[in-house]
């Protein structure tokens, strides 16, 4: 046998090795990837800008009481019941009204939210609070003093005690305003259910915007205020932290790779992947609250992984083949662990929908989302891109036709 004969033979033979390895449905779809890598990246770039336009229209929302609470339950119902029918009274704000501390109060400063000059503070502060959208009603010291006074406030303290001496009843309803020590004032202002509470918070501190007594602060306080505050924090928090664990992830991949290219490329996946889940999940109709916005954090300790199990993966081949058999032996060693750490993780995160409690479920569907697309991206855009990034050996390589 001549040696052109033999040559011909021996690449015969490593072409079909090759044709005879490559049946299998993983190794023809990465042979897809490597074959059509512009394509694949132009369809995923659409995607991901598509999916970034929808994932920004999500807002973060406020977490009411009520939007927590599973169905179902006996004392749920009755609490749903009690704020379907009387509006107002389970979702509430509260300004308070405070005389200085004795310690730190001037001989002149009033000590006592029983003043006159006090309580027509409050009851101008609640005649603008009742004009603020989403109020139902404010009640106050004032109203029961007003009220026992034929609609009027007394000229002086001393007229105030009198009165309340002489009116048992006014003074026990006036005792859930005022505190025991009469150092502090409250006035409750109920609201419209899941109205929007940041709104109405700033809304009531412009109401609260009156040149309160010598003596005296004023504040706002109560449930609705609370849960608009802590949405805020929230929403700061979330940025402040995924942005922490972005800059540390960065920093622990160039330094596992020792390359910026290879410590940064893996980072698509959390990128491209996030992007989708979010996108989706507000589609699907999902309110983003401080609760599943809080779960990008550990999408990306999850989706990061499958980044780095590609790329390390790919980095090892190409010792052995050139970029495009190398990826190919990527997909061969690294697709059916991804598929069963993917499924395992949404299943994990799915059975969160087991609890009654309405945010857990929401959380679960949204850390689901986030694994299956970091996933879907760590197979589609990151193989192209390892693909297009590296530069073909010269010398030296093995190539995966004659292994």
């Amino acid at each position: 046998m001549t040696e052109k004969e033999s040559k011909d033979e021996g690449e015969k033979m490593g072409a079909e090795k090759k044709r005879i390895k490559e049946k299998g449905v993983i190794r023809r779809y990465a042979r897809f990837l490597v074959n059509y890598p512009y394509l694949i990246l132009a369809i995923m770039i659409i995607l991901t800008i598509i999916g970034g336009f929808y994932a920004n229209k999500a807002e973060l929302v406020q977490e009411t009481s009520i939007s927590m609470l599973p169905q179902g339950i006996e004392a749920v119902d009755t609490f749903l019941l009690v704020a379907d029918q009387f509006p107002g009274v389970l979702d509430t704000a509260k300004i308070v009204v405070q005389t200085t501390p004795p310690q730190y109060a001037k001989s002149e400063e009033i000590r006592d939210v029983r003043d006159p000059e006090v309580l027509r503070y409050v009851d101008a502060i609640s005649k603008r609070a009742k004009l603020v959208p989403g109020v139902l009603n404010v009640q106050s010291a004032a109203d029961v003093i007003k009220a026992a006074n034929n609609g009027t406030i007394p000229s002086s303290l001393r007229s105030v005690k009198k009165l309340l001496e002489e009116d048992e009843s006014a003074a026990m309803l006036l005792s859930s305003y005022i505190s025991d020590d009469y150092t502090m004032s409250v006035m409750i202002v109920g609201v419209v259910p899941d109205y929007d509470g940041a709104q109405i918070t700033d809304d009531l501190r412009d109401a609260m915007n009156l040149q309160a007594p010598f003596g005296t602060s004023v504040d706002l306080t109560g449930d609705v205020t609370m849960v608009a505050v802590g949405t805020e924090l929230a929403d700061a928090d979330v940025a402040k932290t995924s942005s922490f664990s972005m800059i540390l992830l960065i920093i622990i991949l160039i330094l596992v790779s020792r390359s910026f290219k290879y410590g940064l490329v893996p980072l698509i996946v959390i990128i491209v992947g996030i992007q989708l889940a979010f996108a989706v999940y507000y589609l699907l109709g999902y309110d983003l609250t401080s609760t599943t916005a809080g779960s990008v954090t550990m999408i990306l300790g999850i989706g990061i992984d499958f980044g780095i199990q590609v790329t390390m993966r790919f980095r090892d081949e190409l010792n052995s083949y050139d970029k495009d058999d190398a990826m190919v032996n990527t997909f061969d060693a690294v697709f059916t662990p991804m598929c069963i750490t993917t499924i395992a993780a949404i299943i994990g995160c799915l059975s969160l929908h087991l609890s009654r409690l309405t945010p857990l479920g929401d959380m679960g569907t949204i850390l689901a989302m986030g694994v299956l697309f970091c996933m879907i991206a760590a197979i589609t855009i990151l193989p192209v891109i390892l693909v297009l990034l590296t530069r073909e050996k010269k010398q030296g390589v093995t190539m995966s036709a004659s292994a």
